[in-house]
C-alpha cells in the first residue's frame, strides 16, 4: 500500500520541480488574489498566491500568503518655529504637520554664555493629521541673548530637533524702577524705564499691602525721571509698585 502511494506522487512531484514562480512586491494596504500565466506570477504585499497542479487523478496546491498591512506614517514636518520678545518674556510659537507618530515636544533653551541646552517644559503632542499649532511663554528671561530649540519625541522613542531661534533681551526691553535716595526724607526721585508711551500708576504700600498714596505719571518709551514728595508719610517701611507691569516692588525706607 505504501509503494502505490509513492508512485502516485511521482508525477506531481516532477511538475513541482519544473515550475517557476516569479514574484514582484509593491507595498499596498489591502490584499487580494494574485493571478498569472506561463509560469510567472506577480503579487503585492497582503495578497494570496497559490499554484495548483493536476494530472487528472491528483491535485496539489501550494501557496504563499502575506496577511498583513503596511503602515508607514509620514515623518513630522516642522512648518514654523519663532520666538518673540514681549516685555521681559519670550513667546515661543511653532506649527507642525503629520503628527500621527509624535508623543510630545520638549522645549529647551540656553544662554549665550552656556554650552548646553536645558529642558524647561514638555508639551504633549496633539497627534492630528493636519496642521497643529503650539505656544509657550518663557517668564524666566534674563538680559542678553537666549537660544531656543524644540525636541520632538516619537511614540517609539526616536526624536529629532527643530531649528534654533533666539531673542535678545536688552535693558531697553525691560521695565525697571530705581529710587534714590533710599532711605528718603521728603522727596524721592524715581527712574522708570517704560516699554510704551502711556500713563502708569505708581503706588506706595505699607507693610500690610495697603495703598497709602498713589500717583499717575505720563511716561514716554524708555527712561523717565519722576520726582515724588513724600514728606507727609510717617516714618516706616513701604513698597513702591508700578501697577500692571512686570516690575517687582521696591522697598522704601522713610
Amino acid at each position: 500500500m505504501l509503494t502505490q502511494t509513492k508512485k502516485a506522487l511521482t508525477l506531481p512531484s516532477l511538475l513541482l520541480l519544473g515550475h517557476l514562480a516569479i514574484a514582484q512586491q509593491s507595498p499596498v494596504s489591502v490584499g487580494g488574489i494574485a493571478t498569472g500565466s506561463s509560469g510567472s506570477v506577480s503579487f503585492s504585499i497582503g495578497q494570496l498566491v497559490d499554484d495548483t497542479y493536476s494530472n487528472g487523478n491528483y491535485t496539489i496546491t501550494q501557496g504563499l500568503q502575506q496577511p498583513y498591512e503596511v503602515v508607514d506614517p509620514l515623518p513630522l514636518q516642522w512648518l514654523s518655529f519663532s520666538a518673540t520678545l514681549k516685555g521681559n518674556q519670550s513667546i515661543l510659537t511653532w506649527k507642525t504637520a503629520h503628527e500621527q507618530n509624535v508623543h510630545h515636544f520638549e522645549v529647551e533653551k540656553k544662554a549665550a554664555s552656556s554650552n548646553n541646552f536645558s529642558l524647561i517644559t514638555t508639551l504633549i503632542a496633539k497627534g492630528g493629521n493636519g496642521d497643529e499649532q503650539y505656544q509657550y511663554t518663557d517668564h524666566l528671561l534674563t538680559e542678553g541673548v537666549t537660544y531656543y530649540r524644540l525636541k520632538e519625541v516619537d511614540n517609539n522613542g526616536l526624536n529629532n530637533y527643530s531649528q534654533i531661534v533666539l531673542v535678545n533681551l536688552k535693558s531697553t526691553n525691560v521695565s525697571t524702577l530705581k529710587v534714590y535716595p533710599n532711605p528718603v526724607l521728603t522727596q524721592m526721585t524715581i527712574n522708570f524705564n517704560a516699554l510704551e508711551n502711556k500713563t502708569y500708576q505708581l503706588q506706595l504700600l505699607d507693610v500690610l499691602g495697603r495703598t497709602v498714596i498713589s500717583k499717575q505719571v505720563s511716561c514716554q518709551l524708555g527712561s523717565n525721571t519722576i520726582n515724588w514728595n513724600v514728606a507727609q508719610l510717617a516714618s516706616g517701611e513701604y513698597s513702591l509698585k508700578a501697577v500692571r507691569t512686570e516690575v517687582a516692588p521696591i522697598k522704601i525706607i522713610k
